[in-house]
């Protein structure tokens, strides 16, 4: 059965999850070297990030491209590299990640809801912190548009708001990889 092609909009913020066979991370170390590794992928490819957060199996992104090929450019170059690292490191050669990785795109206005459910998980790295201080060391985050619109003080009163009916849609989003567009489903439902 062919694979379902994957939905990539230019300048629409989607968000990834990419799922590890086993814990592939097991250490700070690991956490750093996989941070690196997209940071330097990202700024090749051109590929904005906005959140993150990083579990042992787990790793979820915000992310802006600015091309359809951005995005896949990007993470094959950190799946890759991160693999190789890691394969180094533990003198194995077995697979970390299970398939391919997970997206799905949204309109710009749920960008704040999708950032605020990333942060939400429980993970031993994430952007919550770098979006609290309004500092990010590793130059890591995109964090213009954010720091417009909010700023650490007043990103502080909205951080722990939910948004029940988005959340849902995008983890349903996430596994069909069919982006959740007002303007487009504003259209399907007057037809």
């Amino acid at each position: 059965m062919a694979r379902a092609r994957r939905i990539t909009l230019p300048f629409f913020p989607h968000y990834i999850r990419q799922v590890a066979k086993d814990p592939a991370f097991t250490d700070e170390t690991d956490y750093r070297a996989y941070l690196h590794v997209l940071g330097r992928a990202a700024s090749r490819h051109h590929l904005s990030i906005l959140a993150y957060s990083i579990q042992p199996t787990e790793v979820h992104l915000l992310v802006l491209p600015v091309s359809p090929a951005t995005l896949s450019r990007t993470l094959a170059q950190v799946n890759r590299e991160y693999s190789i690292w890691r394969h180094i490191r533990s003198e194995q050669s077995t697979p970390i990640w299970s398939g391919r990785f997970q997206s799905c795109a949204f309109d710009r206005p749920q960008l704040w809801a999708a950032i605020r459910f990333l942060e939400a998980r429980t993970a031993p790295h994430s952007s919550r912190n770098i979006h609290h201080t309004g500092e990010d060391p590793a130059c890591l985050l995109d964090l213009a548009l954010w720091a417009e619109v909010y700023g650490p003080a007043r990103w502080a009163r909205f951080a722990g708001l939910t948004d029940p009916p988005f959340e849902t849609a995008l983890v349903a989003g996430i596994v069909s990889g069919q982006p959740l567009l007002e303007s487009v489903q504003a259209k399907a439902a007057a037809r």
